[in-house]
C-alpha cells in the first residue's frame, strides 16, 4: 500500500472515529443536555462519517486498487492525488469546524467558513473524478465479457 493511499485510509479512520464522538455528544445533548440538540451538529456529524470516513476511503482505495494508467495516458497525475488528499482533508475540517462554530451561535464568520469548507470540499471531488476517470478501464475482464459471462 503506497504512503499516499495510507494517510487517506489513516486520516479516514480519524474522521471515522471524530464522527462517532459527535454522535455520541448528539445522543447525551438530547437526552441530558437542557438546551436540545441544534440541527447543524446533526449535519458535522453526517458530514464526518460521510465524507471524512466513507468518501475519504473510497478515494484511498481507488488510487490503490484500480489499474495503473495506461502509459499513454497524460490526464493521470499522481500530484493531483496529492493536492486531492489535502483538499478533502482540509475541506471537512473547515467544514466541520463552521458548523461546530454555527452550532454555538450564529455568526457571519462560521458560514464564511462552511462554505468555504464545502467549496473545497466540492472541489476535491471535481479533481478526484477527473484524475481517476482514465483508470476506469476493462484490464483482463473484456475476456470474459465477450464469452458473455455475467457478473
Amino acid at each position: 500500500m503506497f504512503s499516499l493511499v495510507r494517510r487517506y485510509v489513516k486520516t479516514s479512520l480519524f474522521f471515522f472515529l471524530t464522527g462517532l464522538m459527535v454522535g455520541m455528544w448528539i445522543l447525551i445533548d438530547q437526552f441530558i443536555g437542557e438546551r436540545g440538540t441544534p440541527a447543524i451538529l446533526i449535519s458535522v456529524h453526517t458530514h464526518l462519517i460521510l465524507f471524512g470516513f466513507v468518501i475519504m476511503l473510497i478515494m484511498g482505495i481507488a488510487y490503490w486498487m484500480f489499474p495503473r494508467p495506461a502509459r499513454e495516458d497524460i490526464r493521470y497525475s499522481p500530484s493531483l492525488a496529492e493536492i486531492n488528499y489535502w483538499l478533502i482533508t482540509i475541506g471537512t475540517s473547515v467544514r466541520t469546524a463552521g458548523e461546530l462554530g454555527l452550532s454555538f451561535t450564529y455568526s457571519l464568520t462560521s458560514w464564511l467558513v462552511l462554505i468555504g469548507g464545502a467549496s473545497l470540499q466540492i472541489l476535491a471531488g471535481i479533481i478526484f473524478a477527473w484524475n481517476i476517470w482514465s483508470r476506469i478501464r476493462a484490464v483482463g475482464s473484456q475476456f470474459r465479457e465477450v464469452k458473455g459471462e455475467r457478473f
